[in-house]
């Protein structure tokens, strides 16, 4: 791996729901023109509503993801054999520490990035903590992948999909 921040590991999550409002909205606005009462109104509502709970479940894998990935991280970091209370180096915090402070969801509209941004001299730290440095005898320790496959949202039909389709359900059960 080379010392740029090329492979900065991070897990995404996109939420879209816009072609289910366009869609929901053009069958609504049918059902208004052609006088099927407040049908309309209901669809537009239960519309919104699936839209909301599917946002909340979105954001509830990515919170419960981002703790995955700082506990395997606390797990995992390195402590050096003189790091223990009353040692001089014990008040000071290793770049492995910052990193697990560092990890956040970095949210830009519906889209969800979760990483971290303690770096060491420009380098992004959390690199060489999921990839490992060869050259400095540092092992690699796949927090993110881990977390990825411990809670399966890498997979197709992962827990998250069971969360969207318990919104879906939840927005449309009159």
């Amino acid at each position: 791996m080379s010392w740029n921040n090329d492979n900065i590991p991070e897990i995404d999550f996109i939420y879209d729901d816009e072609q289910l409002k366009s869609v929901m909205a053009n069958i609504s606005a049918t059902l208004d023109k052609n006088n099927f009462g407040n049908t309309g109104a209901k669809l537009r509502n239960m519309t919104a509503m699936t839209s909301y709970n599917a946002e909340r479940a979105v954001n509830k894998m990515v919170e419960k993801t981002t703790n995955e990935v700082r506990n395997l991280m606390r797990e995992r970091q390195y402590r050096q054999p003189g790091y223990r209370p009353g040692t001089k180096a014990f008040g000071r915090k290793a770049n492995n520490q910052h990193m697990v402070d560092n990890l956040k969801d970095h949210v830009d509209g519906n889209k969800h990035r979760i990483y971290t941004t303690t770096t060491n001299g420009g380098y992004n730290y959390s690199q060489a903590f999921e990839f490992g440095l060869l050259t400095k005898n540092y092992p690699a320790h796949h927090p993110f992948q881990d977390a990825a496959n411990h809670l399966g949202i890498n997979q197709p039909n992962s827990s998250l999909d069971d969360e969207i389709d318990e919104a879906i359900r939840k927005g449309f059960n009159v």
